[in-house]
């Protein structure tokens, strides 16, 4: 451990502070020290008697800490680690000593952690309790936890200060991401190059204009949405719904800019690959004292061949007035395996830009029928990166952006209608998509959730609308377009090809509107939704870049066509389409007969799953669940599970995982599993519930009776659901997953510490997370009636506790009365008034609700909070407020912890 900490020197060898090694690899040493120990050296830095290179200093950031790299110096490093649980740390540095510095560790400090200063970074720091305060070498040496030997603060010692305190080491982690222990160090060290060429502030400022305007071009989508920008997520890891580690894969865009290296930068359409490419080249030229000079090709209009390279950038020097050796970093910008000879190009990149570091932006496109893989340079190291989608806090900033300039509404109802409609729309949290729903919105904004149909209709308008169409074209009539677009969907689906070259498409719809006499110029329609991305180029072909816009398309032809419509609804085909259904009921929102189908539809599916999972009629063990039941109640409940489960037609296995817990058949899990839902169609069932809810959704002006009939059967779908998963509780404990014929269940975080325990809450937890599954495909505010008036005949009390979640979480007009009379013919001690009870306080805590809204869901909590304790059937605001003034309330009220 000592000889990983070094002493800092200048070429005089007058001592500066301590550092100590963090990484290494094949040629050196990485090392951490503070920023204003490197800014006390007037010229070179020596660790340990060798030179050192500046990697990173982020001391005029406000961030005191610099990395350093040595060459042909080899010492282990030590493990930086987050952890801040330790009370007692070993400090380890250099000290000036008469002439000589002396290295020594100073023990058994007493620390505290997150002291508040007043930096305007909110840098975490430690509070290092001493005898005596800590001498200015040490500045750099790191803070050990004496019990696991991690490094978790640096020493920050300034000239004249007395206190002693440490930069927690999480700050560090951030600015270099540090490879686990064990792993081989594939960092390129950079050195930092200076423009040979000499340029004048006229020069300068041209180059900058050329970047900033080539940044703002890139900003721009489909006419009229304004230019805005949200820096990207970019990680070390794929984006991914098991990301746990957020924090610890995320990489600073500053850090790309300062210190750039060989990298392949992945991400997905539209998430902005070409704006980061634009952005990063403007922003390293951005320094006027040193400008950094970055130069951008586009891979498509790249070929890949040495002369045709050196000509393209001679042109592109000629007119920056710049020579090769001031090129710090080169961008391979809309590079993606659709690229003719991708691999031959990126290899001729590689070639001939041998000495510099190349970022490759490179766009992952998903087509089965492309086989090419893209192979790395073998002789370069290149780090892997990709950019996620944005989270909510980044969606916020585009809404206030978008606000300032056109208020589209109140700030989290704007988020939360575009969080829900990108989810509903199944497309990605990048700021084009978020841009598009503002955009939408402005025509008047709806904070339910969104009918597709419209939603795309309101896009199309927008694209077909737009000012850039030559003179000479004719503007395509959007009901022809959209007519015309639906017969070319029907051909792909009665041929099952979704693939067309141009010329497909050109002779395909050409042919149909001579024989229907429609008068439309196809080649303007094809680039509209080219140039809009609606269709995108996959090799030498084209397809639908987003799948609804297909569907979409084929919805307008079933509206138009009846003979197609018929051959979707007949013999269940729409199974293999099921957002088909959700676009055509859209339409007009009154199609009884889709409603009439996918009712008797969904309900012979859930007779099937029922009848092959066997349970009794009457299994139902939340009737018998209480708030604090005792242990006769209890039994009686764990009677009814293992009764109701041994005499279903489950197989073996399952039934075994009730009568044999503690044993452990997990090797033949899987197999079993994938049995049960082949045999009882769970999957259809769910895939037909999320179907027929969006159907409903839609069908505003259908007949009240159908609109019953159809919810009716959604709600009992909800309830075979639960009774399945009520019998994989077990296996959800215990394994922490259930894989079903390609669906997945899978536990979350905070379940309990046994299997007992986890099977008991993730029991509790099921009737709250199917209404998640499903409350945004089934709600909008137009069925308030519609719910009050179900829920008002249905005697079954799950059924009924499954809707009153669902009015809970969405509250429509009236909620509130409505649960004060549901509240008092509740019984005091039921599991569902329990339930009811801890979703209202999640809702308080959580929810991004209105004040009066709030106090509403307050009042509800110490209804129900007093009608448990009291046995008060309906209780008083006389009482509740006496209680209240007693602080009766003060543990039933949780903090709201909402992040505005």
């Amino acid at each position: 451990m000592h000889n990983s900490i070094v002493q800092i020197t200048d070429n005089n060898s007058f001592f500066l502070g301590t550092g100590f090694v963090i990484d290494k690899n094949e040629k050196g040493i990485f090392i951490a020290t503070c920023g204003h120990v490197i800014n006390n050296c007037k010229e070179d830095i020596f660790v340990d008697g060798k030179i050192a290179k500046i990697i990173d200093n982020r001391y005029d950031m406000g961030l005191d800490l610099a990395i350093l790299y040595v060459d042909n110096l080899f010492l282990e490093p030590l493990i930086v680690s987050k952890n801040k649980s330790s009370d007692i740390a070993t400090v380890i540095g250099y000290s000036k000593l008469l002439n000589n510095s002396k290295k020594e560790p100073i023990e058994n400090i007493a620390i505290k952690h997150n002291i508040e200063l007043s930096t305007p970074n909110k840098i975490d720091i430690i509070k290092l309790h001493t005898k005596e305060s800590i001498a200015n070498g040490y500045s750099g040496s790191p803070v050990i936890c004496q019990n696991t030997k991690e490094v978790i603060g640096i020493v920050n010692i300034q000239q004249g200060d007395n206190t002693n305190y440490a930069i927690c080491s999480r700050h560090l982690l951030d600015i270099y991401p540090i490879n686990k222990k064990g792993e081989k160090s594939t960092k390129q060290i950079i050195t930092k190059i200076k423009l040979s060429t000499e340029i004048d502030n006229i020069k300068y400022n041209i180059i900058k204009n050329n970047f900033e305007k080539s940044f703002e071009k890139s900003l721009e989508s489909f006419s009229g949405l304004p230019k805005i920008w949200i820096k990207p997520r970019i990680h070390t890891k794929v984006e991914n719904s098991n990301n746990t580690d957020e924090e610890d894969t995320k990489v600073d865009i500053n850090d790309i800019i300062n210190n750039p290296q060989s990298t392949i930068i992945k991400a997905r359409e539209q998430y902005g690959l070409t704006t980061l490419s634009h952005y990063l080249v403007k922003e390293a030229w951005n320094n006027k004292e040193n400008p950094s000079f970055w130069l951008r090709f586009d891979a498509n209009k790249l070929k890949p061949h040495t002369k045709e390279i050196e000509k393209d950038l001679k042109l592109k020097l000629e007119d920056f007035g710049l020579e090769y050796e001031d090129i710090e970093c080169i961008i391979l910008d809309e590079f993606s395996n659709t690229i003719k000879d991708a691999n031959k190009l990126l290899n001729k990149i590689n070639e001939f830009f041998h000495d510099k570091p190349i970022i490759v932006m490179y766009t992952v496109i998903d087509n089965p029928f492309l086989n090419e893989t893209i192979n790395l340079p073998a002789n370069r190291n290149f780090n892997i990166l990709h950019l996620w989608a944005l989270p909510r806090n980044d969606i916020r900033q585009v809404v206030i952006n978008y606000n300032n300039e056109k208020h589209i509404g109140e700030e989290n109802a704007v988020i939360n209608k575009i969080v829900t409609d990108l989810d509903v729309l199944n497309i990605p949290r990048t700021a084009i998509n978020c841009l598009t729903i503002l955009k939408i919105s402005e025509y008047g904004f709806d904070d339910s959730p969104v009918n597709r149909t419209e939603m795309l209709t309101k896009i199309l308008s927008l694209l077909f609308n737009v000012e850039n169409i030559p003179r000479y074209k004719t503007r395509p009539d959007l009901k022809d377009t959209e007519y015309t677009l639906g017969y070319l969907c029907e051909l792909m689906i009665r041929n099952d090809k979704y693939y067309f070259t141009r010329n497909d498409f050109l002779e395909n719809l050409n042919n149909f509107c001579k024989d229907m006499e429609i008068d439309l110029e196809i080649d303007v329609i094809f680039d509209i939704l080219h140039q809009n991305n609606i269709i995108v180029e996959r090799g030498n072909e084209f397809c639908f870049k987003f799948s609804y816009w297909f569907f979409y398309f084929a919805a307008q032809r079933m509206h138009k066509n009846k003979e197609f419509a018929d051959f979707i609804l007949q013999d269940m085909n729409y199974a293999s389409y099921p957002e088909l259904i959700e676009f055509y009921t859209g339409i007009e929102r009154n199609r009884d007969d889709a409603l009439t189908i996918l009712t008797n539809d969904i309900k012979n599916t859930c007779t099937v799953v029922k009848e092959k999972c066997g349970l009794p009629e009457d299994f139902n063990i939340y009737d018998l669940l209480e708030w604090r039941p005792n242990e006769e109640k209890v039994k009686e409940m764990n009677d009814e599970v293992t009764n109701g489960v041994l005499n279903s037609n489950f197989p073996d296995t399952v039934k075994d995982e009730y009568a044999d817990k503690s044993y452990n058949k997990t090797r033949h899990l899987n197999q079993n599993i994938y049995k049960i839902l082949e045999e009882y169609s769970l999957l259809r069932l769910m895939k037909s519930i999320s179907a027929c809810s969006k159907a409903l959704r839609n069908s505003d002006y259908s007949t009240p009776e159908i609109k019953h009939n159809l919810l009716n059967e959604i709600i009992k779908s909800w309830e075979q659901v639960s009774k399945v998963l009520l019998v994989l509780s077990p296996i959800l404990a215990k394994q922490g997953y259930a894989i079903l014929e390609g669906a997945s269940f899978i536990l979350g975080d905070y379940f309990g510490e046994d299997n007992e325990e986890k099977t008991k809450n993730i029991i509790s937890q099921i009737p709250t997370n199917i209404v998640d599954w499903y409350k945004d495909d089934l709600f909008s505010k137009k069925m308030s009636t519609l719910l009050f008036n179900h829920i008002d005949k249905e005697s079954n009390l799950l059924k009924k506790h499954l809707l009153n979640l669902l009015i809970l979480t969405k509250r429509p007009r009236g909620w509130n009365n409505y649960f004060e009379k549901h509240i008092e013919n509740e019984d005091k001690n039921s599991f569902y008034l329990y339930d009811l009870y801890l979703n209202l306080r999640a809702e308080y805590q959580f929810s991004f609700s209105a004040e009066s809204e709030i106090k509403m869901i307050e009042k509800l909590i110490k209804i129900i909070a007093t009608k448990h304790q009291l046995g008060i059937k309906k209780p008083s605001k006389k009482i509740i407020n006496k209680i209240d003034k007693k602080n009766g309330y003060e543990k039933i009220i949780p903090k709201r912890e909402v992040d505005f």
